[in-house]
C-alpha cells in the first residue's frame, strides 16, 4: 500500500455550492485556519437543472475548485454527478484528510482509491430510513462495503446516525455536525421587515420548499379543507416550484379551496426573510426528506412551527409543545385542530416560538456544525 505523505490539509468533496452550504464552509474553514489546517472543497458541478439558485461564488472565503462531472438524472428529484477528474485533484492536493458526501460516486471513487492509497476519509451523510423508500437488499449491502474502509462519520442528525449504526458502523466513529443554515441572516433580515398588522386582516400559514410528492403539499390542502370549517381569516402561502406545482394547482381547484391558497413561486436566498416575517405559522409536511434546512430557518427566526414526524430535523430540532409540534400531517384533523389552536392563541404561540429561536442559536448554528466536522477530523 502507498501512503500518503502527510500535510495539513482536508479535502471536503460536495455537490454544487448552494445558499445554505457556503456559509457553513466559510465558517469552517476559519476555525481549520485556526488549527493552521487549509480546507479546500472539490464540488461535483456548479449546479444542475432543478436548482434554481443564483450563486455568487465570490461568497466562497475558502479555496475551491469546480470539476466537469457528467450529470445524471435518474427521475425529477434525484441527480447524481461523476466527479470527473476527483482522483488527479486528491492525487495533486495530497490532503491528510478526505470529507466526501454521502454515498456518492465520490465516495465510491474513495472506497476504491482506499485499496491503494491510505489516506483517510469520512463520510459526511444525512441517510435515514424514510417513509415508502424502499431500499434494495444490493445497495444496502454496497453501502455495508462502503462504510467499512471509511475512517469517521459525520451525520446530519441522530436519525442519519442512527442509519449509519444500522449499516454496521461503530456508534463512536459518528460525530454530529448539525445540518443547518447561516440562521444570523435569516434572524437578521427578517428582524428588518416591519410588518403592519392592517395590511392584511389574513393570518399566514407558510410552506418553503420544493414541490415534489415526497413533500406531501397535498396532505396542506386537505388540512386547510377542514380547517375552513373553523375559520376563513387565513391562507396558505406556498414559495417554491417543481414537478409537482400544476397537480397542486388541480387538487386546490377540486377541493374548492383555490382563494386561500397562494403559490409564491421559487425565490432566492434574499426573498426568504420577508415571507417568514409574514407567517404566523411555519409548516413543514415532508415525509421525503432526511432533513429540512428551511425548518431551521422558520426556527431561527422565532415562527411556531408544525414539523413532520418523518423528517429527520424534527427529531433533532423539536420538542413537542415546547418550541414547536411534531406530527404526522396524514393526520389532517389533528393537525387542523392544531393550527386552529396556534392562531387563536398567540400568546402561547409567541412563547413555542421564542422557545424556538433560542433552541437553534443554542445548538444549530453555523459555529456549532463546523465544530462537529473538526470532531471528526481531529478523531482521524
Amino acid at each position: 500500500m502507498i501512503v500518503s505523505a502527510p500535510t495539513n490539509k482536508v479535502l471536503l468533496i460536495t455537490n454544487i455550492p448552494t445558499p445554505y452550504r457556503i456559509p457553513l464552509f466559510n465558517e469552517l474553514n476559519k476555525q481549520l485556519k485556526q488549527q493552521g489546517i487549509k480546507l479546500k472543497v472539490i464540488f461535483g458541478a456548479l449546479g444542475y437543472s432543478r436548482r434554481k439558485w443564483n450563486i455568487d461564488m465570490s461568497e466562497c472565503y475558502f479555496d475551491y475548485e469546480v470539476l466537469s462531472s457528467r450529470k445524471i438524472t435518474l427521475d425529477p428529484e434525484k441527480t447524481i454527478f461523476t466527479y470527473k477528474g476527483l482522483l488527479n485533484v486528491i492525487k495533486k492536493g495530497n490532503p491528510t484528510v478526505i470529507i466526501t458526501i454521502g454515498f456518492s460516486f465520490a465516495t465510491m471513487k474513495l472506497w476504491l482509491r482506499s485499496w491503494f492509497f491510505s489516506t483517510p476519509y469520512i463520510i459526511w451523510s444525512g441517510h435515514i430510513k424514510t417513509k415508502g423508500r424502499f431500499e434494495s437488499i444490493l445497495r444496502r449491502l454496497q453501502r455495508r462495503l462502503i462504510v467499512r474502509r471509511a475512517t469517521g462519520f459525520i451525520a446530519y442528525g441522530t436519525k442519519a446516525k442512527e442509519y449509519l449504526i444500522s449499516l454496521g458502523v461503530d456508534p463512536d466513529k459518528v460525530v454530529i455536525g448539525i445540518n443547518t443554515v447561516d440562521t444570523e441572516f435569516f434572524k437578521t433580515e427578517t428582524k428588518k421587515i416591519s410588518i403592519d398588522p392592517r395590511s392584511n386582516s389574513k393570518k399566514c400559514l407558510l410552506y418553503i420548499g420544493h414541490f415534489a410528492k415526497g413533500k406531501r403539499i397535498d396532505l396542506l390542502f386537505h388540512v386547510v379543507k377542514i380547517l375552513l370549517k373553523k375559520r376563513n381569516d387565513f391562507i396558505l402561502k406556498l414559495v417554491g416550484d417543481g414537478s409537482e406545482k400544476e397537480d397542486l394547482k388541480t387538487l386546490a381547484q377540486e377541493l374548492n379551496i383555490r382563494d386561500y391558497v397562494s403559490f409564491e413561486g421559487f425565490k432566492q436566498k434574499n426573498g426568504i426573510p420577508k415571507y417568514l416575517a409574514e407567517a404566523d405559522c411555519f409548516l413543514f409536511p415532508s415525509e421525503y426528506d432526511v432533513w429540512g434546512v428551511v425548518l431551521v430557518e422558520a426556527m431561527a427566526v422565532g415562527l411556531p412551527c408544525i414539523s413532520s414526524i418523518y423528517s429527520g430535523a424534527t427529531h433533532d430540532l423539536i420538542e413537542d409543545g415546547v418550541n414547536g409540534f411534531a406530527m404526522d400531517f396524514s393526520e389532517t384533523e389533528k393537525v387542523a385542530e392544531k393550527i386552529d389552536f396556534i392562531l387563536e392563541n398567540p400568546g402561547m404561540a409567541k412563547h413555542i416560538a421564542l422557545n424556538a429561536s433560542r433552541f437553534i442559536a443554542e445548538y444549530a448554528s453555523l459555529e456549532k456544525s463546523a465544530q462537529g466536522f473538526i470532531r471528526a477530523i481531529n478523531n482521524v
